[in-house]
């Protein structure tokens, strides 16, 4: 594709070099001939760093934000060199061109909110494809179609280039939907601004990602932002899903207006898709689903209130995508688990585990909530905080696991640049002086194997905040750790001592 071609719609203006486009990259290193180089600034480094690179390696074309020196101009007079003040924004408009607009092929199911994107995901998914569909999906474990996985995420919603790439690779092999899991950071950052969504959901919003938003409002700004791109999309029949138990459903039904078709889902207030009847177990969760008039029996792999509420957030979109209800509640039905959401450990041991990617105070004390409706003797809580994150959520969570569990294991989770000690003093700062029933254990696999040799016949132990991540991120480096292998081989070894 020519370069002007790739610009068009882009607001780029440029009468240089038009040299044929092969690839779109903002990684130096991946840069192949004839790629278009984007020189984005990152968290830690500036791509205006690596432009001699990038070109040296055969890059057609560089756009930045700045200007390229003249020296280096001079050294690759064949490359075009532009200049946009809003280099995120061009990005998703020329990889959509680039790619043939895939979204547009598609049906586009979007999934917002601060939690259960994931599990959503999954649970239309799981849908999708007992309707027969090839979904693909996109998200914060994994991308893939019909089930197989094309790459690990690097990001819940990655850059602009690599989301088209992924979205014309779906429709390649033979997806007609795509269900995308759209963060708050891709919302500000502009990386959907060219994905033609058909339906969007709301799941809820709690605290979370304040160290990059700043406030609450203006993380809440940049989660309505995906409704106002399903209010600009050319798609036929639009619709927006929203959780109506959330106090901030009528703040976005007001920002929508009245061109879009709406669904609500709720447990507690009255919703297009409604459940009563809630019967939580330790393998299971039931409940009737009220829609369109009829009654549905629902039961559920997964367990807890919380995925009542994915679960009826994946019908309604289902249903707003043109699905009958009595399908898509198999679909719900059908899935067996998602990776790190309350997944269970069991080797036969007489007390339950469970790992799960609760990483705020809200759900922290979700889960906690879900965990003491189960019968159970002690719950015990293992649980870290990410360091070079935000800070505010550290004592709020330390109070939540110490108020509903019996014994606590603060450790590290992901401690990135951050000194650990400092992680540790920022959560006891919500539980020293309060709380006796935690201690601090810096090593994770030591806090593990500390909390399954505590575990007794009926406890439960919880070990939140990595879920389904299998490294742990260090200051220097990144090594293997998998918070559901560490804790069976620590539950085997306690097996095998039993025995002797």
């Amino acid at each position: 594709m020519k370069l002007s071609t790739a610009l068009i719609n882009s607001g780029i203006k440029h009468s240089g070099p038009d040299p044929e486009i092969t690839s779109i990259t903002n990684d130096s290193r991946k840069t192949a001939p004839g790629a278009l180089f984007f020189a984005l600034a990152g968290a830690k480094t500036d791509g205006n760093l690596f432009i001699r690179q990038a070109l040296e390696k055969g890059a057609a074309a560089v756009i930045s934000g700045g200007e390229v020196p003249a020296d280096l101009r001079a050294a690759f007079p064949a490359a075009a060199f532009i200049n946009t003040a809003d280099l995120q924004r061009g990005l998703s408009r020329i990889a959509a061109n680039f790619y043939g607009n895939p979204s547009g092929g598609l049906k586009i199911y979007g999934i917002t909110g601060t939690k259960g994107k994931t599990t959503t995901a999954y649970l239309l998914e799981s849908i999708l494809r007992a309707a027969g569909e090839k979904p693909g999906v996109i998200g914060t474990i994994d991308y893939r179609v019909d089930g197989r996985v094309i790459a690990q995420a690097a990001n819940t919603t990655p850059l602009a280039h690599t989301l088209q790439e992924l979205l014309s690779i779906m429709a390649t092999e033979g997806a007609r939907s795509a269900v995308l899991e759209v963060s708050s950071h891709a919302l500000a950052l502009n990386r959907v601004e060219d994905v033609e969504f058909d339906c969007a959901a709301f799941t809820n919003l709690q605290s979370d990602h304040l160290d990059f938003h700043k406030d609450r409002e203006s993380y809440f700004d940049a989660k309505a932002r995906l409704f106002d791109l399903l209010a600009l999309s050319p798609k036929k029949d639009r619709c927006a899903v929203l959780n109506g138990d959330d106090e901030r459903a009528g703040e976005l039904l007001a920002r929508m207006g009245g061109d879009l078709r709406v669904l609500t889902f709720g447990i507690d207030r009255p919703a297009d898709f409604r459940a009563s009847g809630i019967e939580i177990g330790t393998d299971s969760t039931g409940f009737t689903l009220e829609a369109g008039g009829e009654t549905f029996k629902v039961r559920l792999n997964l367990l807890g209130r919380h995925n009542i509420y994915n679960a009826l957030t994946a019908i309604a979109l289902a249903a707003a995508g043109g699905l009958d209800v009595r399908s898509a509640v198999a679909g719900v039905e059908a899935l067996r688990n998602v990776p790190g959401r309350l997944e269970r450990v069991s080797l036969g041991q007489d007390f339950t585990v469970f790992v799960d990617y609760a990483h705020t105070d809200a759900a922290l004390e979700s889960v906690l909530a879900n965990l003491r409706l189960m019968p159970h003797g002690r719950i015990i809580t293992v649980f870290g905080c990410g360091g070079d994150r935000d800070r505010t959520k550290r004592a709020p969570m330390g109070r939540s696991a110490c108020a509903m569990s019996d014994t606590v294991i603060v450790t590290s989770d992901n401690p990135r640049s951050e000194d650990p000690a400092q992680i540790f003093s920022d959560i006891e700062a919500g539980i020293k002086g309060q709380f006796s029933n935690y201690e601090l254990i810096p090593d994770r696999g030591e806090a593990l194997k500390k909390a399954v040799a505590l575990a007794g016949k009926g406890d439960i132990l919880l070990i939140a905040g990595k879920g389904h991540e299998t490294y742990q991120i260090l200051k220097d480096k990144t090594i293997h750790f998998s918070d559901a292998e560490t804790a069976a081989a620590a539950i085997r070894e306690k097996m095998e001592n039993r025995k002797k």
